[in-house]
């Protein structure tokens, strides 16, 4: 009995053995016969494809995937301050412009509610508290449209041994600074809501006739439609006298927007915002300042 028990465990052994190795070429065989099939250089191709993707960036639609934060949270001064922030810094163009659609974007529309809402001082008090920052302009162009809204002081009666011609030419005159005062009101509302055609149609004859509001609006307008070197030179007429035009003056010559690249003329122009009280104008110029030294040190 232990003999033939000692016979099938030997047996069976064998049989063990005999499976595993014919597993074993089995397998080589398929696996041989696979790699035949792909060639090397079909192989390293795919694999060089596969690691080339390793690390990349998942495309965005239209959207930098730096700045993607900024547009998914819903409030305007973050945009103002990044546009502040990296004014000066050309390898930030890119994302400069989409930032500043974006901004527009959100004035526009909370312009928008603003002046359907009705114009009233106590509305004027609450948009200059929560928007001055980030849309000065628009605040500005509700300020205009409510003064325009006031009446007119009534005229003093003209002495009746003076002629009658005369007090026709001061009612004239008067109804002509109305019709000025409205087509300034259109001006500044079109272009905030960036209703461009309309604006050029009702900004352009006070510009030409030297209006400063009406050339800044222009200069803004252009800029909007990528018209820089138009915009330049409407914004250099007004920037004397506008911190609006100013202001835009330093962003184009920090960014070379219509005109040279020049950070010295930029915080030159940013200075003089800031002498019009602009709210954006300091931190753009202490942030040009800063982006400045940084690069001289680097």
């Amino acid at each position: 009995m232990d003999y033939l028990r000692g016979v099938r465990l030997q047996l069976l052994d064998f049989l063990v053995n005999l499976m595993y190795r014919l597993l074993v070429i089995l397998l080589s065989t398929v696996l041989t016969a696979g790699c035949g099939n792909l060639k090397t250089s079909d192989f390293l191709s795919r694999t060089g494809d596969a690691l080339s993707k390793i690390g990349q960036r998942a495309p965005a639609a239209n959207l930098d995937q730096k700045i993607k934060p900024l547009f998914d949270q819903p409030y305007i001064d973050p945009l103002t301050e990044y546009l502040q922030r990296y004014a000066g810094d050309p390898a930030r163009s890119a994302q400069l412009e989409q930032v500043r659609r974006e901004r527009e974007r959100r004035c526009a529309a909370v312009a928008q509610r603003y002046n359907t809402d009705g114009i009233s001082e106590t509305g004027l008090a609450l948009y200059r508290r929560g928007y001055s920052f980030s849309c000065p302009q628009d605040v500005a162009a509700y300020e205009a449209r409510l003064k325009a809204m006031q009446p007119a002081p009534k005229l003093a009666r003209q002495p009746v041994s003076e002629p009658m011609n005369d007090d026709r030419d001061v009612h004239d005159d008067e109804a002509q600074k109305v019709a000025v005062s409205h087509q300034m009101n259109d001006c500044y509302l079109l272009t905030r809501i960036r209703n461009f055609s309309g604006a050029l149609k009702a900004c352009s004859g006070p510009a030409d006739d030297g209006v400063v509001g009406a050339q800044s609006s222009m200069a803004q307008i252009q800029n909007a439609l990528g018209n820089h070197e138009s915009a330049y030179r409407w914004a250099l007429k007004a920037a004397p006298e506008s911190g609006q035009a100013a202001y835009l003056l330093g962003e184009m010559y920090a960014q070379g927007l219509g005109v040279a690249q020049d950070k010295n003329t930029a915080a030159k122009w940013f200075r003089t915002a800031v002498g019009f009280g602009h709210a954006a104008a300091e931190s753009a110029l202490d942030n040009l300042v800063s982006a400045t030294a940084g690069a001289n040190v680097n």
